[in-house]
């Protein structure tokens, strides 16, 4: 692998190593110097050169094969490769998503957003951009931002089907379980809220929405105990929960069987 740092060893670089405040990502310039003037002078003066740089070292170094080469080795630079060429057309059909055949913005006001943007897009700053205008800037929500953006284009990604996950932690609530738990709940509300919203609002040609082809199944990875500790929180439990929901899901159905009791004593209280 090779590391970004202030000090690193590559023979490419001639030297084998560079001074204190050298930096090969910046072609041997003063780090300040092009920290300061950030531009096409100074490769490396930013964020998006700097990953560009460091990506074309890692394409190098995994683009060579020796006889000597494993077979393991190999498989893990060819799905490397692939991996950035799949991300590349994404982040191309991402970009392109909101704009005109010929890269131009497409112009357009908060009232006619819906019939002018593309299916993906909502109206920002008087023209298209990605992204649903009811999904809410949060960890989840720009999660199911992505995937709705990536649904709205499944024609142009060639697909009829796909299946996506993401994940949203931080409900191991062993300390002061309750204004926790109330904020996590608050923001899984109000993303999928927001991610169900867009998806309805793009209808198609069948007269149908996004909506009523997808379906979003949500499940916890265990259960809490029910009776509290000492530290106003829960320990883990054996039950868990999945909600399943969609336009075309048949729901306002709870299966399975609620504890008629919490006393301690019961049966189905572990914990």
């Amino acid at each position: 692998m090779l590391s970004y740092s202030r000090t690193i060893s590559n023979p490419e670089f001639g030297d084998a190593s560079y001074p204190g405040g050298l930096d090969p990502f910046y072609h041997g310039r003063d780090i300040l110097a092009c920290e300061a003037e950030p531009n096409s002078a100074c490769p490396g003066g930013s964020e998006h050169s700097k990953r560009t740089v460091l990506l074309e070292k890692m394409q190098d170094l995994n683009a060579k094969t020796q006889a000597t080469s494993s077979l393991q080795a190999e498989f893990w630079s060819q799905s490397f490769i692939d991996a950035i060429a799949e991300t590349d057309s994404f982040r191309s059909l991402l970009n392109g998503a909101c704009k005109t055949p010929d890269g131009n913005d497409i112009a357009c006001s908060g009232s006619d957003s819906a019939s002018v943007c593309p299916n993906g897009c909502q109206c920002s700053s008087s023209k298209c951009t990605g992204g649903g205008a009811t999904i809410p800037d949060s960890e989840l929500g720009k999660k199911l931002d992505m995937v709705f953006r990536l649904i709205a284009l499944n024609e142009a990604r060639n697909v009829n089907r796909d299946f996506f996950a993401v994940e949203y932690g931080g409900f191991d609530a062993h300390f002061e379980m309750v204004s926790g738990l109330n904020t996590k709940l608050r923001v899984i509300n109000d993303a999928i809220y927001g991610f169900r919203q867009e998806l309805k609002a793009k209808a198609l040609s069948d007269g149908s929405t996004l909506w009523d082809k997808v379906t979003l199944v949500m499940s916890s990875e265990f259960g809490r105990s029910v009776s509290p500790n000492s530290s106003a929180g829960t320990d883990h439990g054996w039950g868990g929960n999945a909600v399943v929901m969609g336009g075309k899901v048949n729901g306002g159905k709870i299966f399975g069987l609620h504890p008629s009791t919490y006393n301690p004593s019961d049966d189905y209280n572990t914990g």
